[in-house]
């Protein structure tokens, strides 16, 4: 077996078609694990599986984690509106619910899209550079009406996350990354993983890059404040895979969170990459493939791609890092390919 998830990993790797690091873990055991590419190209620095990525949106995993926490501490009821707790905010926006906020069904207007909702919203460019704090995020699009009443359907977004990390630092009294740093990665022993903040010192990071025709080029610098609790931390593939397991053994959520967080919501449809229908929970995709259920959440930001699978009834989790935004070979796909060739060598 790890010899054939070897070989379809090399072939992956071929020619900067994939540049990054991956875990294959089943239940306890590492089955396989591998990197390939160069985490800084300027000194050949080479990936390693200890290697530290951004993860982008897998960070909204660790947000919802953390909201559940506070919801173990009788910090708040799920069904609270998010105006109880967080003040200031746009009247039409006061009467979300922290659930819809989780279940990207709140209506709330997406700061990193455009008016239109049809790209990238301009306006936040200069932020990018400069650094922001949430309320300045939030400012871009305090004026735009909500999508739709809240929760009546699904639309990813980005606002409802940022807003959930203001909530965590309301109910808890303590800085956003501070709290998951020390509330989840401390306790589960994630010593690689941390907030990417500007000027931080931050051994084993990656640098983030693009494939162009002329080869690979430096990725545009994103502040990941500008991202924050929904997209704002690095990690590494090992770190990941402790966070996943730590979810199937209720190390730090009550089986009561857990199945909160991996609950079907009616309203909360969407479709996956393979356009399948899709349902989102609390900060995970819940799926099926392979004939088997799989929950996951993906992540891009500028430089970096990513994605966390765990197949529950399996005990099968893989996370896939890289260092390329615009990979031949995605994430998403890599960690297919290697799963689809793990199941079909199980009995």
């Amino acid at each position: 077996m790890k010899g054939k998830l070897q070989q379809h990993f090399d072939e992956a790797c071929r020619g900067n078609k994939f540049m990054g690091a991956v875990s294959v873990s089943a239940g306890d055991t590492v089955v396989f694990s591998a990197a390939c590419g160069l985490a800084e190209l300027e000194w050949s620095t080479k990936n390693t599986v200890d290697t530290r990525f951004r993860i982008g949106s897998i960070t909204k995993e660790l947000t919802a984690g953390a909201v559940l926490l506070l919801h173990q501490e009788k910090k708040f009821s799920l069904d609270d509106s998010i105006g109880k707790h967080v003040p200031n905010l746009p009247a039409a926006w006061q009467s979300a619910t922290i659930h819809q906020l989780l279940t990207h069904t709140s209506g709330v207007p997406i700061y990193t899209a455009s008016p239109d909702y049809t790209r990238f919203n301009p306006e936040l460019t200069r932020w990018e550079k400069l650094g922001a704090e949430p309320r300045e995020l939030l400012q871009l699009v305090a004026d735009r009406p909500l999508m739709y009443p809240h929760g009546s359907k699904f639309a990813y977004n980005n606002s409802g996350y940022i807003l959930l990390g203001m909530l965590i630092e309301a109910a808890s009294g303590v800085a956003y990354d501070r709290f998951v740093e020390e509330r989840i990665f401390a306790r589960l022993g994630m010593t690689d993983s941390g907030f990417d903040a500007t000027g931080r010192i931050v051994p084993k990071r990656a640098a983030g890059y693009r494939v162009t025709p002329d080869g690979l080029r430096k990725a545009a610098f994103v502040d990941a404040t500008t991202a924050w609790s929904a997209g704002g931390f690095y990690s590494t593939v090992a770190d990941l895979t402790r966070w996943a397991q730590s979810l199937t053994r209720h190390t730090l959520l009550t089986a009561d969170s857990t199945a909160r967080m991996f609950a079907v919501y009616p309203n909360a449809v969407s479709r996956d990459p393979q356009g399948k229908a899709a349902n989102y929970g609390y900060g995970v995709v819940l799926v099926e493939r392979f004939d088997q259920p799989l929950h996951y959440h993906g992540g891009g930001i500028s430089g970096f791609n990513s994605v966390l699978q765990h197949y529950p009834a399996a005990g099968l989790t893989l996370a896939v890092l890289s260092n390329q935004d615009s990979s031949e070979v995605t994430t998403w796909t890599l960690g297919d390919g290697l799963a689809k060739l793990w199941f079909a060598e199980r009995p």
